[in-house]
């Protein structure tokens, strides 16, 4: 079986990263696992990846989850197990996944980390899309179990509660160490762990003092880095309130910070070391926490706050709870297990019988089972039903109109000023012509009809019969080239066939269709390839009755020159209708396809698709990375 899991990845300083990466190895030693491959999440795209990456998503490029899922259907993977919690996905409540999970040709597993009793609605939909995409969904306890099912976002069949694992060199140094922490002086309580505020590492330097005067003897260990992105945000300001408090309260020989992030050996030594951990977290939605699983796994009696996985984990004696943000009934708790070493003691043994049933390798051999029925339940599927964006972002145009004034649009803009020593082109007018139509046609506002009517004024104003038309007018109104027959030409057609298929405005229909006869007219027989296609574009786009003799000719001899090239320059391996792909390639086989069913030239339409299929290889679309054609063109190999 060959899986991919999906998550962030060490070296990101990450809990869920390093849970993946144990879990990776640990199911590397499951028997009939026979690779795990990786999909990175990346909040920084220049580290470098380790071996085993298949892919990388930046975490707020939405295409890159899709480009992910299409890399790994070219795979030979039977299953994708992937680690959820909603800050480490891009987009609103970590959305983004969904482009991901959608576009899989694999079965799917999901391993949720966080599951919140009281989710905001839109949380809620995205818990729901995710579990409709998953053959299975993991949780870490019976409670996380019990909050899905309550939130209704996940039916009770595809749960499986697997526990969080731990690795078993935990365990073997605590017994190693066993006989010098019996023998030293000092009685070590430790945290270990990304720092942030939610850590609630305040409260245990604030009930020291009161244990220290009982107990002289307390030695606390914070080791950790602050979290990369909450140090990104604000510095080290939370650590440097802790050192602060710590000098405040005199307990400079009771506290140690060590500001590294902890590999599993160092993780090892330290919980070796350590008599009580300490886990004093602020919230109480927390339904996993790999460093409680840690210390228990290691045999280190507990004091935590009640937060859900530790409700869970402690229930059968490991250690004592005590109130959220509570310095005094901490201290007590901490007071009594130096006081009560058979109470201490007890804890311990009971964190070791737990710590055995939470090892990497029976944790694996869970987690594998619940891939294997994902595949036996859900086959590799064939190539998904590509999907649309789940909402469209709404059209802002405050800057076109900045661009637009009592002439046309301005060709060019210094950021959001515009430019006005650039004037004003046919090609930009007529682009503008098109959308200020659509635009007053769906929204029905007057101030687009009138800059619609200005846009075919410009056009107008730019035709000279049997000339063509000019391009370019400076800001002074004044044109600055001869009447000529370019692109530009091509593109006015276009945009006037566009306006006149729609039945914009009755009463414009009239001038549209004899201004569009009268820039037909100045195509004669020979034009470049895009001015054809431009032509053919817009002409296709009107009924037959309402096209002159002479612009039904044009429709065809264009559509046919298109053809022709074809005929001229595509071999076995270039289905092209030039020797190079440069600029606005696409409109040469939509045209073809477009001139074809005008004409009712099957063939024609058959060439045009032909074609568009091959620019979309070209193009890299098959493969999922897009490879765009630059200024300088593309030839044949």
């Amino acid at each position: 079986m060959r899986t991919a899991i999906v998550s962030t990845y060490p070296p990101r300083a990450c809990g869920i990263g390093a849970f993946a990466a144990d879990v990776r190895a640990a199911l590397l030693g499951i028997d009939g696992v026979d690779r795990v491959d990786k999909v990175v999440i990346l909040n920084e795209p220049s580290r470098p990846q380790r071996p085993g990456v298949v892919a990388t998503i930046s975490q707020t490029a939405r295409g890159d989850y899709v480009r992910a899922a299409r890399i790994l259907g070219r795979l030979d993977v039977d299953v994708v197990l992937l680690q959820h919690e909603y800050g480490i996905f891009g987009g609103v409540d970590g959305d983004y996944v969904l482009s991901l999970v959608e576009e899989l040709s694999q079965p799917l597993v999901v391993t949720l980390h966080t599951v919140l009793s009281e989710p905001t609605a839109h949380q809620a939909q995205v818990l729901e899309a995710l579990c409709t995409q998953a053959e299975r969904v993991i949780v870490m306890t019976d409670t996380a179990r019990r909050l899905l099912l309550a939130a209704e976002t996940c039916p009770a069949e595809k749960i499986r509660v697997v526990p969080h694992g731990a690795p078993t060199v935990l365990a073997q140094r605590s017994a190693e160490k066993a006989t010098e922490r019996d023998g030293r002086a000092r009685f070590v309580l430790s945290t270990f762990g990304l720092i942030s505020e939610g850590k609630g590492l305040e409260t245990v330097i604030q009930a020291l003092p009161a244990v220290i005067e009982r107990h002289p003897e307390v030695l606390y260990v914070i080791a950790g880095q602050t979290h990369p992105d909450i140090a990104r945000r604000e510095g080290e300001r939370y650590r440097v309130t802790l050192e602060q408090a710590v000098v405040d309260l005199g307990l400079e020989d009771h506290v140690e910070f060590d500001d590294r992030f902890l590999s599993v050996g160092d993780i090892a030594d330290l919980l070796a070391a350590t008599d009580v951990f300490v886990t004093p977290y602020r919230g109480r939605e927390q339904i996993s926490s790999g460093a409680l699983t840690f210390g228990l796994a290691a045999g280190c009696g507990v004091i935590s706050t009640p937060y859900l996985y530790a409700e869970d984990l402690l229930a059968s004696g490991a250690g004592q709870l005590v109130p959220f943000a509570d310095p005094p009934a901490l201290a007590e708790a901490i007071c009594r297990y130096i006081d009560e070493p058979e109470t201490l003691a007890a804890a311990r043994t009971e964190a070791r019988a737990i710590g055995g049933r939470l090892a990497w390798p029976s944790v694996a051999a869970a987690t594998a089972e619940v891939l294997r029925e994902a595949v036996r339940l859900a086959p590799r599927k064939g190539r998904p039903v590509v999907r649309l964006a789940p909402r469209l972002v709404t059209m802002r145009t405050d800057h076109l109109l900045t661009l637009v004034d009592d002439v046309g649009i301005v060709q060019h803009a210094n950021g959001v000023i515009p430019n006005r020593e650039t004037g004003y082109c046919v090609d930009d007018v007529a682009r503008l012509a098109v959308v200020a139509v659509e635009l007053a046609r769906r929204k029905d506002e007057t101030a687009w009809t009138s800059i619609a009517y200005r846009a075919l004024a410009f056009l107008q104003d730019a035709t000279v019969a049997g000339s063509g038309m000019r391009n370019f007018m400076g800001y002074d109104r004044r044109w600055l080239d001869e009447p000529h027959v370019g692109d530009h030409v091509g593109r006015s057609i276009a945009a006037l066939g566009e306006i006149l298929s729609t039945a914009w405005v009755p009463a414009v229909v009239g001038p549209t269709r004899r201004l569009l006869d009268t820039i037909v007219g100045t195509l004669g027989t020979e034009t470049s390839l895009r001015t054809a296609a431009y032509a053919v574009l817009g002409l296709a786009r009107v009924d037959h009755d309402r096209l002159q003799p002479d612009a039904l000719l044009q429709l065809e001899r264009a559509t046919i020159q298109l053809a022709d090239a074809y005929e001229s320059h595509a071999t076995d391996d270039w289905h092209w209708f030039e020797d190079a792909l440069s600029y606005d390639n696409a409109c040469l086989p939509h045209a073809l396809i477009g001139g074809g069913v005008a004409l009712g030239r099957k063939d024609l339409t058959e060439t045009g698709l032909e074609a568009l299929r091959w620019l979309g290889d070209e193009s890299g679309l098959a493969e999922g990375t897009l490879r765009l054609t630059g200024h300088l063109g593309r030839g044949r190999a």
